[in-house]
């Protein structure tokens, strides 16, 4: 998965004069794919994150692509949204513009780390957590965003 990463870097740095040279970092993350680390005091990246649950070497590529393309504009114009610099760069180095979510990540282990599930009591919706949050330690705050019912929390079966 790494040098998946790291050869994409290289093909990117090609691609995009004077593109800086980072770390690349393999996380445990399941809530995002990846991730760019940027210093703003000092403008410099500090590391590229890429989650080791991504099931797909193509995904891998995908979202390696798609935060040397955040690397690019932060570099070249000190942006890190998703507007019209990032697609440019993104189109660049041959990364989609559209979102991909959390369904390149291992069901298994997103299934393994969810530890809470909140359901509306009217209609059925559900939705899992894997840490606390005001939704999680105070449901009777919110309601269902469907049909306003009121929130349940269950905590599940570990593992």
């Amino acid at each position: 998965m790494l040098a998946v990463a790291m050869e994409e870097q290289t093909r990117a740095r090609a691609i995009v004069a004077r593109l800086g040279s980072c770390p690349i970092r393999i996380t445990r993350t399941t809530t995002e794919l990846g991730s760019i680390i940027v210093d703003r005091r000092t403008s410099k990246v500090i590391e590229i994150r890429i989650s080791r649950h991504i099931v797909d070497t193509e995904q891998v590529r995908e979202t390696t692509r798609h935060e040397l393309a955040h690397q690019a504009a932060w570099e070249r114009y000190r942006d890190l949204g998703h507007g019209a610099l990032w697609q440019t760069m993104a189109l660049y180095l041959g990364c989609s513009l559209e979102p991909c979510g959390d369904h390149a990540l291992d069901p298994d282990v997103i299934r393994k780390r969810q530890r809470y599930e909140i359901s509306c009591s009217s209609c059925g919706w559900t939705t899992r957590r894997q840490r606390r949050s005001p939704l999680v330690d105070r449901p009777w705050r919110f309601g269902c965003g469907s049909c306003g019912g009121a929130l349940q929390v269950a905590l599940l079966p570990v593992g």
